[in-house]
C-alpha cells in the first residue's frame, strides 16, 4: 500500500464518482479504478460498491476513510514540522548570557524571537563568558552573548552594542556625593572589587586598560563572579569598581553609582560554534544579524561624551578593538 492509494481512495470516497475523481487527481479514470481495485485486494475488503449508475461507500469504507483521512493530515502535519525545523522555525535553542545583558538584551531579543517563531523552546543560562565558551566548544549551549573579544579560533563572534562604563561607590564615600562625573585617576588609592580574569578576560581587561589609561594599576583585594555580588561588596565598604553602565539595574541603596570620563567600552557579541550550529541556532543567527542590519535591537542609551581623558583612553580602546577585529569570525554562519 502506497500513500497514493490512499489519497485516491479519499477523493473517489468523498466525489462519489470515478470520472469527477480523475479529473480532481489529474489522471485517466481506468488507473484510478485499477489502483482502487488493487487497494481492496491488499486490504481483502470491499470499500466501494460501484455500478454504472452509482458510486457507494460500504460502512468498512467509511472507516477506513477516515482512517486515511486521519493519517494524511497526520503525515502532511508532520512534515510541516520537519520543514520548518530544517528552516530552524521549531526546536530547542539553548542561550548562554552573561552578567548584566539580562537587564536589557536577553529579554528584548527572547521576546521578539519568541513572537516570530512561537515553535522554538528557548533554554536560557546565565554564565560567565568563560563557561559560555566552553558550553560552545562541547555542545551544552547552541548560542552565547558574553563580553569580547574571544581569543579561541574555534568560536565566531559578532559584536551587539559597546556599553559605557560607570563607577560604583559606597554610599557614604567621599566622591559619591557632589561630584557629577569621576575622574578615574582618584580612584588609584581605592580597593577594587572585580571580576576573576579568569571568568572572562574581555570585561576585566576592558577595566585594567582603562585604569592604565589614568596611570594606575587597580589594587584588587577581592573577586566575584557575578556582577550582582560585586555591587554587594562595594555596599559593605570592601572596595569601588567600575561596571557597565546597564549595571544600575542593580539596586542597592548602600552604594552610589557615577559616570567616569573615559571612551573606553565593554564590548558585548554573540558568539556560536560554526561546527556545531543546529538548523534552528543557525536561523537564531541569521535573525540577530538582520536586527542588527535593520537596527531594531535596542542598545543602552549613552548621553555623557566628554572624555577628559580621551588621549590615551582612545589608545587603548584601539588595542582592545584590535584584538576583537583579530578573532571575530569573518565567515557566515552557514560556513
Amino acid at each position: 500500500m502506497e500513500l497514493r492509494h490512499l489519497r485516491y481512495f479519499i477523493v473517489v470516497a468523498e466525489q462519489l464518482h470515478f470520472g469527477r475523481a480523475a479529473k480532481l487527481l489529474n489522471i485517466s479514470q481506468p488507473p484510478l479504478s485499477n489502483q482502487i481495485k488493487n487497494l481492496e485486494e491488499e486490504m481483502q475488503v470491499q470499500l466501494l460498491i460501484r455500478n454504472n449508475k452509482e458510486v457507494k461507500v460500504t460502512p468498512a469504507g467509511r472507516q477506513f476513510l477516515k482512517a486515511a483521512k486521519k493519517c494524511i493530515a497526520d503525515l502532511d502535519k508532520e512534515i510541516a514540522l520537519t520543514q520548518r525545523i530544517a528552516q530552524g522555525k521549531e526546536g530547542t535553542l539553548s542561550i548562554g548570557f552573561s552578567g548584566t545583558l539580562s537587564f536589557h538584551l536577553i529579554p528584548t531579543l527572547v521576546k521578539e524571537f519568541k513572537r516570530h517563531y512561537p515553535g522554538v523552546d528557548i533554554h536560557l543560562q546565565q554564565l560567565t563568558t568563560h563557561d559560555q565558551l566552553v558550553g560552545l566548544i562541547h555542545k551544552s549551549i547552541d548560542v552565547g552573548f558574553l563580553v569580547s573579544p574571544v581569543a579561541d579560533q574555534r568560536i565566531a563572534i559578532l559584536e551587539i552594542f559597546r556599553e559605557r562604563f560607570v563607577a560604583c561607590l559606597p554610599k557614604h564615600h567621599r566622591l559619591a556625593q557632589n561630584t557629577a562625573v569621576i575622574d578615574v585617576a582618584e580612584l588609584c588609592d581605592e580597593h577594587w572589587v572585580l571580576t576573576p580574569r579568569g571568568a572572562g578576560h574581555g570585561y576585566y581587561d576592558a577595566v585594567t586598560a582603562l585604569c592604565d589609561a589614568y596611570g594606575f594599576v587597580p589594587k584588587v583585594i577581592q573577586t566575584a563572579q557575578e556582577q550582582q555580588t560585586l555591587v554587594a561588596l562595594v555596599a559593605a565598604d570592601m572596595g569601588v569598581t567600575v561596571l557597565p553602565h546597564s549595571a544600575q539595574e542593580i539596586k542597592n541603596d548602600q552604594v552610589v553609582y557615577k559616570e567616569i570620563d573615559t571612551d573606553i567600552r565593554k564590548i558585548s557579541s554573540m558568539a556560536w560554534n560554526p561546527e556545531h550550529l543546529t538548523d534552528t541556532a543557525r536561523h537564531f543567527v541569521r535573525y540577530i544579524e538582520t536586527s542588527l542590519n535593520e537596527g531594531t535591537i535596542e542598545h543602552p542609551t549613552e548621553p555623557y561624551r566628554s572624555h577628559k581623558g580621551a588621549r590615551r583612553s582612545k589608545r587603548a580602546q584601539v588595542d582592545h578593538d584590535r584584538d576583537t577585529q583579530r578573532h571575530r569570525a569573518d565567515r557566515d554562519p552557514d560556513a
